[in-house]
């Protein structure tokens, strides 16, 4: 079986491919994008609970110790993990915005002040819509996803050998990036000589776009996308 391209950030690719190892699959790594922190103080003010949509919040995220009495909600297992490992225990956990959405609009009828970590590059559908319910948002960014300038030479030699299997796409942000750099590299049409997995239908939208048929894991988590990949690998070989 030819090798499975990650792009994530290293540190998170390099958690993925040992999973696929474990699964029987080999990987190739060509990290698109490089998270820093951006060193932020929090923003003074008194604040009702605290929100966190990636595990990235609590890494990075300096002095938090400081909120460590307020309500915690944490979109996705991975958040809400890294912030039981920081010393908080999430309330409120949901696999994405759309899921915690609702539930904190049933948790908090009246003004609320929420404290949102986050990157310097999100969806704005969770804060959008907790403004729309009267709620008040402190955005407080944490850390910072820098792009890559192109990909491992490795990994577009072998994409331009037609020697990948498939490539695995967490966010909506480096798979834009991703074709920027394939487009650079004039690589485009090996592009679709390879199986694409994404971890939402907000994330395979580039991919749709340039009329890719990427296959969408049924719930956004991980586990579920490794799932996905097995099954649909297997069905080839």
């Amino acid at each position: 079986m030819k090798p499975i391209l990650i792009l994530r950030a290293e540190e998170d690719a390099l958690r993925t491919a040992e999973k696929l190892r474990h699964i029987g699959y080999s990987s190739i790594l060509s990290p698109v994008i490089t998270i820093y922190p951006t060193h932020a103080k929090a923003p003074i003010a008194d604040y009702d609970a605290l929100i966190a949509s990636s595990a990235k919040a609590f890494e990075t995220a300096d002095e938090i110790e400081s909120f460590a009495h307020l309500p915690v909600h944490a979109v996705g297992a991975k958040t809400a993990l890294s912030a039981r490992n920081k010393g908080f225990e999430p309330e409120i956990v949901a696999g994405n915005a759309e899921a915690i959405l609702p539930l904190l609009l049933q948790k908090y009828h009246k003004p609320t002040h929420f404290l949102y970590l986050a990157g310097r590059d999100r969806q704005s559908f969770l804060e959008d819509g907790l403004q729309q319910a009267g709620h008040i948002i402190t955005l407080h960014e944490v850390y910072k996803a820098e792009a890559a300038q192109r990909m491992t030479q490795e990994a577009e030699n072998l994409l331009r050998e037609n020697q990948l299997s498939a490539a695995l796409h967490y966010s909506k942000r480096s798979v834009e990036i991703f074709i920027e750099l394939i487009t650079t590299a004039q690589l485009t049409t090996n592009l679709r000589k390879i199986e694409h997995f994404a971890l939402s239908k907000d994330v395979a939208q580039p991919l749709e776009r340039m009329q890719l048929s990427p296959y969408v894991a049924d719930k956004p988590n991980e586990t579920q996308l490794l799932k996905l990949i097995s099954e649909k690998l297997q069905e080839r070989s």
